[in-house]
């Protein structure tokens, strides 16, 4: 015989009527029924492979009711053995008892309904542990049911060609069954897949853990068919969803050996199911807490109580506590199965669930740090503004005095310097703070970029002549203006004209471009100077950061200026690039919106 028999292996204690419900349990009867009609048979029985790997007898007729009980269940080694060494006869196989060794033997009596033996003279007649069986099979392969035929009317086996009618008279009563069992399973299924999408769907959302929590709640009980449902984490959520004390809430009592049981039953892939007077997948919770369950469950009035492991990787992260009333649809062990995924979807949401919470608290932290330090900035810039101009004003009166000592003329020099890069800073730093600032917008102003960098070039020229470098500018004929802050646009091109020329060699060239592209006015600065590094470039518009490089260190600055630059032209809706390579350059390009392209700039 082909095809998987058994997903997992037999578990030592069977779990009784624990497949399908009292439907489809009447529906399969009622095939019975007419399988033994048609075949010409006193008995039909109907098994159905289970999770668990054991066979539950399902659905039996023709039987004396004390002979065999549906809902017992059996391992599938001895009609495993029957299949293997019995003929096939179309679906069926078939094994008569004097071919089946002792062991076969003894194992077949006990072994579902066994007739007693018919007093005939007759070699043909049919023995008590004769075999007629049909292994209903998936489209995979896999065993999904058997149906047997015991007892034929006639008293005696049939014969091959007879074998062969009853197949082909019960195709499509195989078929029937086969429909029957995966439908039910199917829906049971179906209902609990519908539970874990709601879950994935939730988790989607970036909920926080309580809400995630609330949210699924109404899912989780119409999925587990459940009166109420909890889940117990390891880990309660700082804000633990708002779900009403129910019979899922165990008592504190129990927590810890349902936590121990939950983390083993998570490594074995087990659902523990607790019946008033049973446990069922976990021996040492039943050992040490049945009586604790029992009164639980009889206490609520309640028929079953789930322990569904949650978790995510390796480890569980808690339990679902599931509580539910039907006496008559018991859980299934397909249901478990389709329980597990639940648990699993569960606990991969709340993990990345936590992991967005985590994520909020360092944004938060980390947003609160940084107007802290906007703050910090602004305040020790506008306490060093007024004791700085008292310095520049003294500095000048020295200046003026006639006849100053040539030592005191170079203190007072050397101060002057050191003051005006003092201010420069401190002006900076407030430039930096304001336009850091989101509440604070950008006013829409006509600004002609043409115009701003004529002024800038002549503010620039002398030093660049000290310093031996020539100035190159072009501006195209068409229209350069933008809409928004006319000094901060100004400081834009001041620092990268500023920052060209100081970075450049002497003999060196910057040259300067404006020029209208489509949508967008584009400035671009391209120096021959010093270049950047890589490893640079990835902090060039940082604050304070300065190069590493040794010669450029040996130049004046304080680290702020390309990153006002990014920070302005970022909150003007336009883009900084830069193209650099260390010992031959470095080109800087702003773009932004043209005047009336997209309409005023709203910041």
């Amino acid at each position: 015989m082909n095809g998987d028999h058994g997903t997992v292996p037999a578990p030592e204690r069977a779990r009784d009527s624990s497949w399908g419900g009292p439907g489809v349990r009447a529906e399969l009867r009622r095939i019975a029924d007419d399988a033994a009609r048609r075949a010409g048979f006193r008995v039909c029985e109907i098994e159905v492979l289970r999770g668990d790997g054991l066979l539950e007898l399902v659905a039996i007729t023709g039987a004396p009711h004390a002979a065999s009980t549906p809902g017992s269940s059996h391992t599938l080694s001895p009609v495993w053995q029957v299949l293997q060494e019995g003929t096939r006869y179309g679906d069926f196989v078939f094994l008569a008892e004097e071919d089946m060794d002792a062991h076969l033997q003894e194992a077949i009596g006990s072994y579902g309904y066994v007739p007693p033996a018919l007093e005939l003279p007759d070699p043909d007649r049919w023995r008590p542990l004769d075999m007629l069986v049909a292994p209903l099979t998936d489209g995979s392969g896999r065993t999904r049911a058997l149906l047997h035929l015991d007892e034929p009317l006639s008293g005696h086996r049939p014969r091959a060609e007879q074998l062969l009618d009853i197949s082909t008279h019960l195709e499509l009563v195989l078929q029937a069954v086969l429909a029957t069992v995966d439908r039910d399973e199917l829906t049971r299924r179906a209902r609990l897949d519908e539970t874990a999408r709601a879950i994935v769907r939730a988790a989607s959302e970036r909920l926080g853990a309580g809400e995630l929590l609330a949210r699924v709640q109404p899912e989780l009980v119409a999925g587990f068919r459940a009166r109420s449902v909890a889940l117990m984490l390891d880990e309660p959520p700082d804000e633990p969803g708002k779900a009403p004390a129910s019979s899922a809430q165990l008592p504190a009592s129990l927590r810890p050996a349902v936590e121990a049981a939950t983390r083993r039953a998570w490594q074995s892939r087990t659902v523990i199911i607790a019946d008033p007077g049973r446990v069922w997948g976990d021996d040492s919770l039943e050992q040490e807490h049945l009586q604790d369950l029992t009164d639980h469950l009889l206490a609520h009035d309640a028929r079953e109580l789930l322990l569904v492991p949650v978790g995510a990787g390796h480890e569980s992260t808690g339990v679902l506590v599931v509580v539910r009333d039907d006496q008559e649809d018991r859980w299934t062990e397909g249901e478990s199965q389709a329980a597990l995924g639940v648990g699993h979807d569960l606990g991969r949401a709340l993990l990345s669930t936590r992991a967005h919470e985590r994520e909020q608290q360092l944004i938060d932290q980390l947003q609160r740090l940084d107007e802290y330090r906007q703050q910090l900035i602004a305040t020790v810039s506008h306490e060093l503004k007024n004791p700085l101009g008292l310095i520049v004003g003294h500095v000048e009166m020295l200046e003026a005095v006639p006849g100053l000592p040539k030592a005191a003329a170079t203190s007072v020099h050397a101060l002057g310097r050191g003051t005006s890069r003092l201010t420069s800073l401190v002006d900076n730093l407030l430039l930096l703070s304001r336009i850091s600032n989101p509440d604070i917008p950008v006013v829409g102003l006509p600004v002609d970029l043409g115009s701003v960098l004529t002024q800038v070039v002549e503010d620039e020229s002398l030093r660049a002549e000290r310093q031996g470098v020539t100035l190159r500018t072009s501006v195209s004929d068409a229209s350069c203006r933008v809409t928004g802050e006319p000094e901060e646009l100004r400081q834009v091109i001041a620092n990268l004209v500023s920052n060209a020329v100081k970075y450049s060699r002497t003999g060196g060239s910057v040259t300067l471009c404006l020029e209208q592209r489509g949508d967008e006015v584009v400035f671009t600065c391209a120096d021959n100077g010093l270049g950047i590094s890589e490893e640079d470039r990835e902090h060039l518009f940082t604050e304070f950061f300065r190069s590493t490089n040794a010669e450029a260190l040996q130049r004046p600055g304080t680290g702020l200026g390309l990153a006002i630059v990014w920070r302005i032209v970022s909150r003007h809706g336009g883009r900084t690039e830069v193209e650099t390579q260390l010992g031959h350059g470095t080109t800087f390009r702003v773009a932004l919106p043209a005047a009336g392209a997209l309409g005023d700039h709203e910041g």
